[in-house]
């Protein structure tokens, strides 16, 4: 509830305002003539922008007068006026210019006088603005409200003319009654629709009853964003509930309840002679189960030479009500007859800061070898059998402006393993016993959006995966190349223990969720020596250009990458579309 004490009536008590109500012009019979004004004997600009009549005299001495003394010349005054059949001159004594002299805030306890005055355009030794002076209790009101003091009142209690030297100043004081501190009542969401408003409040770091320091409307909206689950957020506004406390009202469109994703691609006739080759993934994903957050992801991906993979994930953003993400992962691997593998995962994550998590990892992995996995290579079997469990920690942070586009912003994640592998090679010889090996493994993925001109905006970033031990299987080797990984390259055609790629885009953002790119990646792959396959390492190139669009049927997104070893018509075309349930 704001007050806002008149301001020219304060200047008014020291007889310094004029009167704010302007004569009526009489244009009985007159013509509009031209106006001159003389400003202290010297030519000035005439300050009105309408024609006045030659009889409007009175009119328009009021209104150069009101003129002058919101610029500060409060003692200004009419010295005569010259009328002629055509033109009329004024002539006036501007005197001297009064400026502020001193801004004092008092009762401001909760945020600091000296904090609402550096925010403030009104300020020692410049004019008094009445209209700016509004602005400035406006926003200091606003400052109040978002450090959840609704009540806060503000007034302009005393304004006095004081002596600097012989020019005068004005010293203005402004009288603040802060009112009590609400606690935090919830987050209303408007229109209320399937999301839980207390998984609204913690995503956005807040939480029911407390008393709160301040309210961020921008981060409020920025972190509702970043759950992905609304179309829309508008801005937060702070009202009183029933029971008196600051409920946060936020405006917000729901995104579907889920969404089906399906990617597929076109791979080129090889230069063996084989033919073209469709590939393709499907992901399913159910979003905000039960209102609160919850999310289920499903991905099978079929690729060519009878490769095949499933993903699937179920996580809880705040497990029982506390700010503890908990995910449990269950995922399967399988290469024609060479081997299966099979992941067993749980990853327990807790948010430090808006957008920066920490989290710990724990997985159990199983390689089954099939009829072509235990054919012995150069006298070692291809594919062990293997039990392996990992253990690691990781860190993740987000902060971008949009979801879909950004235009600004940064995202990072790593990832570090150690884990511990027992080896069965058990058709090397009848006696082997099995061995333990130790591995680690690195993760990290990470991107910088940078807003160059309009609409444009240049994406920095790479990615990399790292395995180290004392003894590498083709099991464990990262596959890398396609779509998801190094374009421009059939999919997974590589594989290593060390996998990289530099990754720069260059956007022109179409609207809010469409862009056109340019790309280029820079690869890297270094693989270690296998049964029947010797060491390498090279740099892999590739470059393209592709579109992300919003149509009524979904977000379509379609790409064409290239390397150099292939000529321009051989390229990799990847189409998706992502549909809302």
């Amino acid at each position: 509830m704001r007050t806002l004490y008149p301001i020219l009536a304060a200047l008014g008590v020291l007889g310094l305002a004029p009167a704010l109500a302007q004569p009526a012009d009489s244009t009985a019979d007159s013509t509009a003539v031209a106006w001159h004004l003389v400003a202290d004997g010297r030519a000035a600009e005439w300050p009105l922008d309408r024609a006045l009549p030659a009889d409007s005299l009175g009119a328009a001495a009021t209104a150069v007068l009101h003129r002058l003394q919101r610029e500060g010349y409060y003692f200004a005054a009419v010295d005569s006026a010259h009328v002629e059949a055509r033109a009329a001159t004024l002539f006036v004594t501007r005197g001297a210019q009064v400026e502020v002299a001193s801004v004092e805030i008092e009762g401001a306890g909760a945020l600091g006088a000296e904090r609402l005055r550096s925010r403030m355009q009104t300020r020692p030794g410049r004019p008094l603005d009445p209209d700016a002076l509004l602005r400035d209790l406006e926003a200091l009101l606003g400052d109040y409200e978002r450090a959840v003091y609704p009540l806060a009142q503000a007034t302009l209690a005393d304004v006095s003319l004081e002596d600097r030297g012989g020019a005068p100043g004005l010293r203005l004081t402004v009288r603040v009654a802060e009112g009590e501190t609400l606690a935090f009542g919830g987050i209303e969401l408007v229109p209320a629709g399937r999301t839980s408003p207390g998984f609204a409040a913690r995503a956005a770091g807040l939480r029911p009853g407390e008393p709160r320091a301040a309210v961020d409307p921008d981060g409020i909206r920025r972190e509702l964003e970043e759950t992905g689950l609304f179309e829309t957020v508008g801005t937060p506004e702070l009202a009183l509930d029933a029971g008196g406390a600051a409920t946060v009202r936020v405006p917000a469109t729901e995104a579907p309840p889920g969404t089906f994703d399906l990617v597929f691609g076109y791979l080129p006739p090889g230069a063996d002679g084989e033919g073209g080759a469709l590939v393709g993934n499907g992901t399913l994903a159910l979003r905000n189960l039960f209102g609160r957050g919850r999310s289920l992801g499903l991905q099978l991906v079929r690729n060519p030479g009878l490769v095949s993979s499933l993903d699937v994930r179920l996580a809880d953003p705040f497990v029982l009500g506390l700010p503890l993400r908990l995910e449990a992962q269950l995922s399967g691997y399988q290469q024609d007859s060479t081997f299966q593998r099979q992941r067993f995962g749980l990853e327990a994550g807790v948010r430090f800061a808006p957008g920066l998590e920490g989290f710990v990892t724990a997985s159990r992995e199983f390689v089954e070898a099939g009829i072509a996995g235990v054919v012995l290579v150069e006298g070692r079997q291809r594919i062990p059998q293997a039990d392996a469990f990992f253990a690691g920690l990781g860190v993740r942070y987000r902060r971008v402006d949009a979801r879909l586009n950004p235009r600004r912003g940064l995202w990072v994640e790593t990832t570090l393993e150690q884990g511990v592998k027992r080896r069965d090679l058990a058709a090397d010889t009848a006696s082997a016993a099995p061995v333990n090996v130790s591995q680690q493994r690195l993760r990290a993925e990470a991107r910088l959006f940078v807003p160059t001109l309009r609409r444009q905006v240049l994406v920095l970033g790479g990615d990399a995966a790292l395995l180290l031990g004392d003894v590498y299987d083709d099991s464990d080797l990262f596959r890398y190349g396609g779509a998801a990984s190094l374009r421009g390259y059939d999919e997974e055609r590589f594989r290593g223990n060390i996998v990289g790629r530099a990754v720069v885009e260059y956007r022109y953002q179409i609207d809010r969720t469409s862009y056109a790119f340019l790309f280029t990646d820079l690869g890297y792959v270094e693989r270690p020596a296998t049964p029947g396959v010797p060491a390498d390492r090279a740099f892999r190139p590739g470059y393209g250009l592709g579109l992300q669009y919003r149509t009524p049927l979904g977000l379509v997104a379609v790409s064409y990458a290239l390397n150099p070893d292939d000529g321009p018509t051989r390229g990799r075309v990847h189409v998706g579309l992502s549909v809302g349930l």
